[in-house]
């Protein structure tokens, strides 16, 4: 690790010809607010694209821009490679930022004021808003709950939920990254949750700094992950539930898992029925077993869970109609 670089910018990409102009000319319009861009490295590491991705990254390089660019001979997966940005990196920080996503052009300049004190962070969370490409505008304009910064210590504080599902939410703590990610996985696609889950564990008097006003603007792709039937919203929930079911063994108390669990099951689980309803999704066997053996102690699986999820697509409206309601209703009261 370089000891001047406090932040690697870790872009970890795969086929990202249609966003990693994007993605990058904002990177650098950021880097441009800070006098101090020397700190900060720009790092790709490319999980062996087969489209211009490539050709892209190398013309930007002809042009002056510095980025330290890694191929890989074979395509390692998701999580390997999220891995490997941070193996790579030379930065006390690493910062996880999807090819697609646009940052604020303050967000480095506002990041750089909050990391170069003394502070040893475990993890930072950043807000963001989320742009759909089929609404064509921004449906979510900031996805944290609260204003100003939040300071969580210890590992069992979560009074506010410590990592972002969204991997562009997340910076982490280099050296200790380092010391968990020779660490089994419990699920695939996860790799970013359960390795702050670790590192954060690694310390009862760790620190994670959470900072609100958008940093940058995940972009919601027409085609993403999400209107894929055998990937949709539903099945990553599940998978990130069984994380949270993780969270014992690295000594996590019972009522913190208990409360993020039951959390991500009312706040989430039912918009994700029926938004995976939406693209096609049709439940089978599986996924009955998994949800069963996660929430069959819960009385809101019985009385809310089941009927959306044996309700027909057609009735579908109903539901969504009483979420959007009480969405509304929590937003004005807040």
């Amino acid at each position: 690790m370089n000891n001047n670089v406090l932040i690697t910018l870790g872009v970890p990409v795969y086929n990202g010809e249609n966003s990693i102009d994007e993605t990058l000319s904002s990177i650098y319009r950021a880097l441009n607010r800070v006098n101090s861009a020397n700190e900060f490295e720009v790092l790709i590491s490319d999980n062996c694209s087969t489209d211009n991705t490539e050709k892209l990254i190398r013309r930007r390089q002809e042009l002056g821009f510095k980025i330290s660019y890694y191929r890989n001979d074979i395509n390692v997966g998701y999580d390997k490679n999220i891995d490997e940005v941070v193996e790579r990196s030379k930065g006390k920080y690493v910062w996880f930022i999807g090819c697609g996503e646009i940052l604020e052009e303050t967000a480095i300049l506002r990041l750089y004021e909050k990391l170069k004190s003394n502070v040893q962070y475990s993890n930072i969370l950043l807000d963001f808003d989320i742009y759909d490409e089929v609404k064509g505008k921004i449906v979510n304009d900031s996805v944290l709950d609260f204003k100003g910064e939040i300071t969580l210590k210890g590992k069992n504080d979560f009074r506010y939920i410590k990592y972002g599902p969204a991997v562009s939410s997340n910076i982490v703590n280099r050296n200790k990254w380092m010391e968990v990610n020779d660490l089994d996985l419990r699920v695939d696609g996860w790799c970013h949750i359960e390795r702050i889950l670790s590192l954060i564990a690694l310390d009862d008097d760790s620190i994670s700094l959470l900072i609100s006003s958008p940093f940058f603007t995940l972009v919601r792709e027409k085609d993403g992950w999400w209107t894929n039937p055998s990937t949709c919203l539903l099945h990553n929930l599940i998978l990130h539930l069984y994380v949270i079911e993780s969270m014992l063994e690295k000594g996590f108390s019972k009522d913190v898992i208990y409360k993020l669990k039951s959390k991500q099951a009312r706040a989430v689980l039912i918009s994700a029925i029926l938004q995976s309803k939406a693209v096609g999704f049709k439940i089978n066997i599986n996924v009955i077993n998994d949800l069963f053996f996660l929430f069959w102690k819960d009385y809101f699986f019985w009385i809310c869970v089941i009927p959306t999820l044996i309700m027909p697509n057609t009735l579908s409206f109903i539901p969504r109609a009483i979420s959007k309601l009480v969405r509304m209703i929590h937003k004005s009261i807040k």
